[in-house]
């Protein structure tokens, strides 16, 4: 081989000259068939052109030719998962693994891949694995982070989060990724100083993702401008963006009550056959769509095909579940005897300003609502959805009791550590300020109804409830991220008898414990505002309520809401969405006969009109 050949294209790739460089590899190759290393810098050269799956080829051949040489299997690998040829990138990954299965690049590489493919789960163990082997990997931490809040786990995702003193330095790409994993997370100040930056701001997808994060945080006006100016760049998108910019039209113009852009645009992700998740969000904003225009087939048409896309990604995360008839809402599963609640008598705990204000209910039933109408009080502060008082239980399980039953097993010091756990937990995402009273609202602490009472037996607790078969179709129409939420939604006959057990749950524990409870319909809420707002205010001993009242112009100012209902309660109070289950009544034939009793307990009417 002439070595000056190899020299000169070495020097053409370097200053960035790939048409030549690539160019020179090729006529060098005519006296050097097969030279590996002419043939890498051709390959190499063409990448960077953007010619993958010629790339493609050039790797498989040199992979052929030494099979023992793990990058070229990787190489591979990243060329034909670019081209979308998800199968051969699969094996090439895995021959890169199998020869190197320490190499922390290849792991997260695969991790990007196996993403593509929407095995999320297996992609998360990946990541998971890269950071075990290197716990200090920027990419591998924000991918471990993302891939874990898909598959539900929240606070795992949480952790993985590089400290900001390591952000100093990353590549644009990965300041997005990790702006994305800060969003998910609710990390938005966070995430808007890692996109509020020149370089960001000059790409699309930087653009995109700074849209995405003021579309998020109620501030539409912002994102519907950011949009206008990413349609304006749109010749050099990849897919991944198109399918986002289409995402964010449809977000926007159903905000604006612009249906049929919203419906284009929704359908038009769909046709572009996008990874299983963005899939899945595209079905659910039709069914939305639908269901304004009273179209309540196509509704369910387009819930079915949502629901079996977020079924199949449930199943790689907790198959257990999924493949069983278990209930997804397992803490429901063991209830007290009257000689086990002892522990309600506790001289030592917190009295009622001390404790936090609980508000509980299954999800969809109004308790976001609640919460902002609390939050707008300025001697109350809500901390968005957290399962603080589940790392209680996990707590006291670790200790061998089990929860409930054990809870009257539990002495003073251990009820003191518990609340220590609860408190600490809090600090992690809310400072209170002298004199403020928390609202702790998460809808299935219903279910850990015995431990808000161990720990704070003089709480106040609301307790929202909603006519059942418009929360069934409410949540059905949601699009959750957590796997036992998408396994417990995946069809209404299965959510109604998850619906049953945790009403019951509630209903056998109420009357045990007898917690100082308020019991809030959402049909009363929206049907005779000011009363409830007079009667919340005399449950907690409020006086200047005007606050309560305004809580919609409260909730659009504090900009993010965790929950899903994030862009409803910005909009002031309606009764569009009583009786909303009528149309969808032969839907929810299986379901009447199970929601009787509990439908019948609490008064409210499943007669088909």
């Amino acid at each position: 081989m002439n070595a000056s050949a190899l020299h000169q294209a070495v020097h053409l790739y370097q200053a960035g000259r790939f048409q030549d460089a690539a160019r020179c590899c090729e006529q060098a190759l005519a006296d050097a068939r097969g030279n590996p290393d002419l043939m890498t810098l051709w390959a190499m050269s063409l990448q960077e052109l953007g010619h993958d799956r010629d790339a493609a080829g050039l790797y498989r051949s040199l992979a052929e030719a030494a099979p023992d040489v793990s990058g070229h299997w990787a190489n591979l690998g990243l060329m034909l998962r670019r081209s979308g040829e998800f199968s051969g990138a699969d094996d090439a990954y895995r021959q890169a693994l199998k020869r190197e299965p320490d190499n922390t690049d290849y792991l997260v590489a695969y991790g990007l891949l196996l993403l593509d493919m929407g095995r999320v789960a297996d992609a998360r163990h990946r990541f998971l694995d890269a950071v075990d082997r290197q716990p200090a990997m920027m990419d591998a931490r924000i991918y471990a982070s993302l891939a874990c809040f898909e598959c539900g786990d929240a606070q795992r995702a949480a952790a993985l989060i590089p400290e900001p003193a390591t952000w100093a330095g990353l590549a644009d790409y990965l300041r997005e990724d990790l702006a994305g994993a800060l969003m998910q997370v609710g990390r938005t100040h966070d995430a808007e100083t890692l996109l509020d930056v020149p370089d960001i701001q000059h790409s699309l997808s930087g653009l995109i993702r700074l849209a995405q994060l003021n579309e998020r945080t109620n501030r539409v006006a912002r994102a519907r401008a950011l949009l206008a100016q990413a349609l304006t760049r749109t010749e050099s998108a990849s897919r991944q963006e198109r399918i986002d910019l289409l995402q964010l039209e449809a977000s926007l113009a159903m905000r604006e009550k612009d249906y049929d852009t919203a419906r284009k645009a929704a359908a038009a992700v769909v046709a572009m056959r996008p990874l299983v998740q963005s899939e899945s969000i595209a079905h659910f904003t039709l069914a939305t769509i639908a269901d304004k225009q009273k179209d309540a087939a196509a509704a369910m048409r387009h819930l079915e095909r949502a629901h079996a896309i977020q079924f199949a990604l449930a199943a790689d995360v907790v198959p257990e579940m999924a493949h069983s008839h278990a209930e997804p809402l397992k803490i429901s599963n063991t209830w007290l005897a009257a000689d086990e609640c002892g522990f309600r008598r506790d001289p030592h705990a917190p009295g009622e300003k001390a404790s936090p204000v609980f508000i509980v209910g299954f999800p969809r039933s109004g308790t976001t609502m609640l919460e902002q109408m609390l939050d707008a009080h300025p001697d109350y502060a809500s901390m968005d959805e957290r399962a603080t008082l589940q790392r209680c239980i996990e707590r006291m399980e670790k200790q061998g009791f089990e929860y409930p039953r054990g809870l009257d097993r539990l002495d003073a010091p251990a009820a003191d550590d518990l609340r220590a756990v609860y408190w600490a937990e809090v600090a992690k995402v809310i400072a209170l300020r002298p004199g403020q009273q928390l609202v702790d609202k998460n809808p299935l602490n219903m279910l850990r109804l015995p431990m808000i009472l161990r720990l704070f037996p003089h709480a106040k607790i609301i307790l929202a409830l909603r006519h059942p078969c418009d929360v069934l179709l409410s949540c059905y129409m949601q699009n959750f991220r957590s796997p036992a939420f998408m396994v417990l939604c995946s069809s209404l006959e299965r959510l109604a008898k998850s619906y049953v057990n945790a009403m019951r749950f509630w209903i056998h524990h109420q009357a045990l414990l007898s917690p100082d409870t308020l019991v809030l319909r959402y049909e009363d809420t929206v049907g005779d505002f000011p009363a409830q707002v007079d009667r919340i205010g005399a449950f907690l001993g409020i006086e200047d309520r005007d606050f309560l009242a305004q809580f919609s112009q409260h909730a659009a100012r504090k900009g993010y809401i965790s929950t899903p209902s994030y862009s409803q309660v910005v909009e002031a109070v309606n009764t569009r969405a009583v009786g909303r289950w009528q149309p969808y009544a032969p839907w929810l034939t299986a379901a009447l006969p199970i929601l009787q009793p509990v439908a019948d307990h609490w008064g409210y009417d499943l007669t088909v009109r």
